[in-house]
């Protein structure tokens, strides 16, 4: 804390007006979102500071808008170091697997800290952003007096003897990933979305799926194949659902995080199928109750011994000598408190699940979700084959394995994968960790339904397609990379509507997405920006399609004939997947999209070349177009 008293020391020691009188003792302000700004005018009254750096977008643009001056903390370190922090973030969320600690997670034949990766994840990579960048900082002011509060002093204190922390009267908040649920509504014709708590959000999912089960209770058929569908989105998978009327079948919907029926359209949709829907909630008896909370007290009497492994821990999370074990001790406590409850309901849950129905097969689309992993877990045991399903378009490249793995988006405990063309096949023949016998070229239901869409004509519209930057990577949190962003946003816009063409964005449905609002609405309110909605109904509205990034937007805009300009602003050391490879012309720098936007307007000849080469895109990365649904039954069929 700051007292007047230290003040004046300090004073002493850099010189009464403020100036160091030695260069390399000067005094640090260090600034992130949780730092009190209104406490700013009085530190610069009481304390003459030489320096302040921001460590996040927010914090950066509050100093702008306060007219004060700064430097950002991503100016401190290189390309090929924020390359690194990237590498030692897959080092570090892989704790759980360490030999002298890995007895405290394991509960059921099952890792606690795996379950718990992406949180892990989501909150590590923004704090060694922090770390690496101050360590940088420390390195080239090591005789500074660093002022700082929060986790910037925690970390700063980690470094450097000369800390000074300022009180705070911010609430600290430790919301992790899926504290939050958004939610999607059309009242009429007004699309509104808004966020609940989870906590919230199970109540309301609680009282719905009584309903639910009630009506769709699965039933059994003889000598049908049971198939379980885990946390699968009922409307992506909607031809899939209806079509297993055909097939001797039992489709069995059953999702923790996400409920089978949340909509009109998606109660028609089970109603329109042969499949039944099994809750969470109807799984649970007072008998289960109890076994729950046996779970919880062994789970919390695990985690509180690994607590106490500090000298363990504080070794392996450390660099150059540094440990920061201590400094994030507290967090990782808050995420097992947090989770652990949900963590042993859906243990029980889904055991359950397993004694009372009959599974021949097993469905998911990605490996690393909470769920899937307790289900995965239980296949195991009970010898039923399970499928991963190629959940969208994903980064081909040698580059982003590691990334990929991070996201469960590889077979690495699946038997089968079914991927959606040859391109996808190909490319995970060359990845060592993937046996080429488990691939299944099958194609993708979701756009079964897209054959029959007729082709919009030519329009005076114009979609762009908007995800603000990636979260899972350092380069997304760099204040350099989000002005970057922002720039090239606001130049796409200007430049679309200096076309005379209309402007629709669509944004992307996360909780991480950058808020692109009131940006927008500065440089235009007619631009029209959409984040609920068909995004089929938009593409075949448009004339031309912009994405800034590598998103499942592109192929369906390909499967929709309308022209695709790429610019993808921020690079995330993933190389160059082939969705940009193969067509140089409209994979392009934000210098050359003017010239390419007007001549995919005026010359007609150049856009027809361009959708021919998407159709031969197409053609190779998604196979069974139109008929993948019943490729898919057949095959269930089979095994």
């Amino acid at each position: 804390m700051i007292t007047r008293w230290k003040i004046f020391l300090l004073m002493i020691m850099i010189g009464k007006n403020g100036k160091s009188k030695n260069t390399n003792n000067s005094v640090i302000l260090l600034i992130d979102s949780d730092f009190d700004l209104s406490k700013i005018k009085t530190i610069q009254k009481d304390f003459h500071y030489n320096q302040a750096i921001s460590f996040d977008y927010n914090s950066h643009k509050n100093l702008d808008l306060g007219s004060i001056e700064h430097e950002t903390s991503d100016n401190f370190i290189t390309q090929e170091e924020t390359n690194e922090i990237q590498n030692h973030l897959y080092t570090f969320s892989k704790w759980y697997y360490q030999k002298s600690i890995q007895k405290f997670f394991m509960v059921e034949d099952l890792n606690i800290g795996q379950l718990l990766q992406e949180q892990f994840i989501d909150y590590m990579i923004k704090f060694l952003k922090k770390f690496f960048e101050f360590k940088k900082i420390y390195e080239k002011f090591p005789n500074s007096t660093f002022i700082s509060s929060g986790i910037l002093y925690e970390i700063s204190a980690i470094f450097s003897p000369n800390v000074q922390k300022i009180d705070t009267d911010k609430e600290v908040n430790y919301d992790f990933v899926h504290d939050k649920v958004r939610i999607d509504l059309n009242i009429g014709k007004n699309k509104i979305n808004f966020s609940l708590s989870s906590s919230k959000y199970k109540k309301i999912k609680h009282f719905s799926e009584k309903f639910t089960q009630y009506l769709f209770e699965p039933k059994a058929t003889p000598n049908s194949r049971n198939v379980l569908l885990v946390e699968l989105s009922t409307e992506i998978y909607q031809n899939l659902l209806e079509g297993s009327r055909n097939h001797n079948v039992n489709l069995i919907q059953f999702g923790i995080r996400r409920p089978a029926i949340w909509n009109m359209n998606t109660f028609k949709i089970i109603k329109n199928s042969k499949c039944g829907v099994i809750t969470p909630d109807s799984l649970i008896d007072s008998k289960l109750k109890i076994k729950i909370q046996e779970q919880k007290n062994l789970i919390t009497n695990q985690i509180s011994d690994l607590h106490k492994q500090d000298e363990i821990l504080s070794k392996y999370f450390s660099y150059d000598g540094y440990s920061f074990w201590h400094t994030i001790k507290p967090i990782i406590q808050k995420l097992f408190e947090k989770k652990v409850e949900e963590i042993a309901r859906n243990i029980q849950t889904i055991k359950t699940l397993f004694q009372r129905i009959k599974i021949d097969t097993i469905m998911i689309s990605s490996e690393i979700g909470i769920t899937e992993q307790i289900v995965i877990s239980e296949s195991k045991k009970h010898g039923i084959k399970l499928i991963l399903l190629q959940h969208g378009i994903y980064y081909d490249t040698k580059e982003a394995v590691g990334t990929n793995l991070s996201k469960g988006l590889y077979p690495i405990k699946s038997d089968k994968f079914l991927v959606w063309g040859k391109i996808s096949e190909n490319n995970l023949k060359n990845i060592d960790i993937i046996e080429p016998t488990k691939l299944k070229i099958i194609g993708h239901p979701k756009y079964d339904s897209w054959k029959s869409i007729s082709m919009g004509k030519d329009s005076s519209s114009v979609l762009l397609t908007l995800t603000g930057p990636e979260h899972m990577f350092i380069q997304g949190h760099q204040i350099s990379n989000i002005i970057k962003f922002e720039n090239h946003v606001e130049q796409i816009c200007r430049t679309v509507i200096a076309m005379k063409k209309k402007l629709i964005i669509k944004i992307h449905p996360s909780f991480h997405v950058f808020d692109f609002n009131k940006m927008i609405k500065k440089i235009s309110s007619d631009i029209e920006v959409i984040s609920t909605g068909n995004i089929a109904e938009l593409i075949n509205s448009s004339d031309v399609v912009i994405a800034t990034n590598h998103t499942t937007a592109i192929l369906e805009s390909y499967l929709l004939q309308k022209p695709v300009i790429c610019l993808p602003i921020i690079d995330y050391n993933l190389g160059v997947p082939t969705l940009f490879d193969f067509n140089s012309e409209t994979n392009i720098s934000i210098k050359k999209f003017q010239t390419t936007f007007e001549k995919l307007i005026s010359d007609k000849n150049f856009k027809n070349k361009i959708i021919h080469r998407q159709n031969e895109f197409v053609e190779n990365y998604l196979i069974n177009h139109g008929n993948s649904s019943k490729k898919l039954l057949e095959y269930i069929q089979t095994i």
